[in-house]
């Protein structure tokens, strides 16, 4: 029930976070304007150093890549043959490659990109679910699987550091934990 209530929010989430999308442009526009005409105001009444002048650093500067509690590899503690490979990109971008390593055919592998949602405390992504079929010759062809071009789902940390995956289509992260290589 509490991964059902976990995907519905999620689901929200995504769709609030792409109608927000429009409104941060809006807003940005907004304040800059205003910030021209105060300066403009400024320049001609008198010579006052600008508020831009006097601003310090965040205290709390972000974490760069390599201090993130999520990028690198992860291997799944109950099923040796899972293990996910997460990076960091610019500001909270995430791209995550999930990888059941044996499978019938080959290996299946889930692409994908995200961002961290804070208010679940975890990365929120799309992306495509492929099939890696080795061929005769050895090379190795991957293929999208036709039902699961685009999936969803989060991966987020337990207070002990464990990651935790959601697929929302396949659940097949569902009472999965993975532990930091």
């Amino acid at each position: 029930m509490k991964k059902r209530l976990v995907f519905c929010f999620v689901i929200f989430c995504m769709v609030l976070s792409g109608c927000a999308g429009n409104q941060r442009e809006d807003q940005k526009t907004g304040p800059l304007e205003q910030e021209d005409a105060r300066q403009e105001v400024q320049d001609g009444a008198s010579a006052a150093p600008s508020q831009a002048e006097g601003t310090e650093p965040p205290a709390n500067p972000e974490p760069t890549p390599e201090d993130d509690a999520f990028a690198g590899r992860w291997q799944a503690v109950e099923s040796p043959q899972y293990y996910m490979d997460i990076a960091r990109g610019d500001g909270d971008i995430y791209t995550l490659e999930i990888v059941w390593a044996g499978a019938s055919q080959g290996d299946i592998v889930w692409q994908a990109a995200g961002s961290y949602d804070k208010t679940w405390g975890g990365v929120a992504y799309t992306g495509t679910k492929y099939e890696d079929v080795v061929k005769e010759d050895g090379t190795i062809d991957r293929t999208p699987v036709p039902e699961r071009e685009e999936v969803t789902g989060m991966v987020y940390l337990e207070d002990d550091g464990t990651l935790h995956w959601i697929d929302d289509f396949d659940h097949t992260g569902d009472d999965m934990s993975f532990e930091k290589e």
